[in-house]
């Protein structure tokens, strides 16, 4: 047999072409998650819960137990997701990416806060590069959130979303309104500043 492979390789040399193997092909990146902030989200959801890990970015949905989750942001070691509602207790977080899905097991619970709290406010980068943009989508679709800056050379704001127009800070004023009969929520302003490179 090494006499047959000698004399193909010895032929194809003569002739010009050249044998080599075929390169391997990388197996596809795995999302892992090896910390996760906010682990205690309310029952009634809406808040910003962040994974880090490795690979985040292959990651094409999150669910929590069976609820789809909204990704409002995602980079190889972190993803960003609202949390849906959920009755208390602990929960799974199911990570799909391709035809596969990874679990994280018991990696959140889900607890009633005995007070009402501030209504968790929508996820804000600390950088956004010029000409990029960045949505201001609220928790609950039944919030009303309101932007606006002052810094209008520096990025500009339409409904909910934040456009980078040149390097600087980037003065966000945040107002987001929740139902005054809201068991679990109560209205909150804030102000934001995102670094534009």
């Amino acid at each position: 047999m090494r006499k047959f492979i000698s004399a193909v390789a010895l032929v194809a040399s003569v002739i010009g072409f050249s044998i080599t193997a075929a390169p391997a092909q990388a197996a596809p990146a795995v999302p892992s998650v090896t910390q996760v902030n906010n682990k205690k989200p309310l029952p009634a959801g809406g808040q910003n819960i962040t994974l880090f890990g490795k690979n985040l970015n292959v990651v094409t949905e999150v669910i929590i137990d069976k609820t789809p989750a909204t990704i409002v942001s995602k980079s190889g070691p972190s993803l960003t997701f609202i949390s849906p509602a959920h009755p208390e207790g602990r929960v799974n977080i199911l990570l799909k990416y391709g035809t596969r899905t990874v679990v994280v097991r018991d990696s959140l619970l889900y607890k009633a806060s005995a007070n009402r709290v501030l209504v968790p406010l929508p996820f804000i980068p600390e950088t956004l590069k010029v000409g990029r943009t960045v949505s201001m989508l609220p928790g609950n679709s039944a919030w009303k959130v309101t932007v606006t800056t002052t810094s209008t050379r520096i990025c500009s704001v339409t409904g909910l979303v934040v456009t980078a127009l040149r390097k600087g800070e980037c003065a966000l004023s945040l107002d987001v309104e929740v139902d005054t009969m809201d068991p679990t929520y109560r209205s909150r302003q804030a102000l934001y500043f995102i670094t534009v490179n």
